[in-house]
């Protein structure tokens, strides 16, 4: 038993971030953690609703999620923040766009492996899973344990809480109204900022509010993706991002100030001061 442990801890050591990350995902979709099932009421209307499918559908959610941020900040980047290297501002989009993609990665693992753990069954559950129990219960009895008629529907009936979508939605909105405001920051491109920052947020909310409709989620589902997102968007453009600083204007910005305590003796705080005074 210890040399399997030794193995398997020698095996983890040599991954990457990405590895792990894919890794705990995979297991979570193929449920090989352990799950658990809520149960039901007995006639739920909130559990009746039929199967309409996605207004959104999840390869154009990540296509856009994954795809959108990165040809924006290339834009970006390559006509607002140009550099002496020419590849300087292309390498910070690619770089910004990898950790974005990783906070995703890492968001999108958080949903999967709630919804194994709580196992809240979706709006249209009587319609994709047919609970044989269903025929024989009376009134609202709850029924803890059942078993599904249509096998083949059984990973869309009890994977409602949280929002997978509405996280991921929210996520890429947050993150590029965050970008934006971060290196726009020009007063002649205030109007176009505030109209891509809404155009994004109003995005998100909208592929939020889309799961509902669809009968896919319950509100509760959704609001707790969307919370997900905001957390794990702390993460990503903080520790990941760094907050969209960039070395060079660090340094710039700390050689200005340095400049200015070398020729009166004062620090840029107290310079401050005294123009108030």
């Amino acid at each position: 038993m210890h040399r399997i442990l030794d193995r398997v801890k020698f095996c983890w050591c040599k991954t990457n971030r990405w590895h792990r990350a894919l890794f705990l995902l995979i297991i979570a979709e193929l449920k090989w953690i352990p799950g658990n099932r809520l149960g039901f009421e007995c006639n739920d209307p909130s559990l009746s609703h039929p199967y309409t499918g996605d207004t959104i559908s999840w390869k154009w959610l990540i296509a856009v999620t994954a795809l959108l941020p990165l040809a924006l900040m290339l834009v970006v980047e390559k006509i607002f923040h140009k550099s002496d290297d020419r590849k300087a501002s292309t390498k910070r989009a690619l770089k910004w766009s990898k950790e974005y993609l990783f906070g995703l990665l890492v968001n999108l693992v958080f949903v999967s492996i709630l919804k194994v753990l709580v196992g809240e069954p979706r709006p249209h559950f009587f319609d994709t899973c047919g609970p044989k129990e269903a025929d024989t219960c009376e009134g609202s009895e709850f029924v803890p344990r059942y078993t599904c008629t249509k096998q083949g529907w059984v990973a869309q009936s009890d994977r409602s809480f949280p929002s997978g979508h509405t996280s991921m939605a929210v996520h890429a909105a947050l993150f590029v109204a965050w970008y934006l405001h971060r290196r726009l920051t020009l007063p002649s491109h205030t109007l176009t900022v505030r109209s891509l920052q809404a155009t994004s947020v109003l995005s998100g909310a909208a592929c939020a509010v889309s799961r509902v409709l669809d009968r896919r989620h319950h509100w509760r589902d959704v609001l707790a993706g969307a919370g997900i997102a905001v957390v794990g968007l702390q993460f990503t453009i903080f520790r990941l991002c760094k907050n969209f600083e960039c070395p060079r204007e660090t340094e710039l910005k700390n050689g200005i100030d340095d400049k200015k305590i070398n020729e009166t003796g004062e620090s840029p705080t107290a310079l401050h001061d005294n123009a108030n005074m």
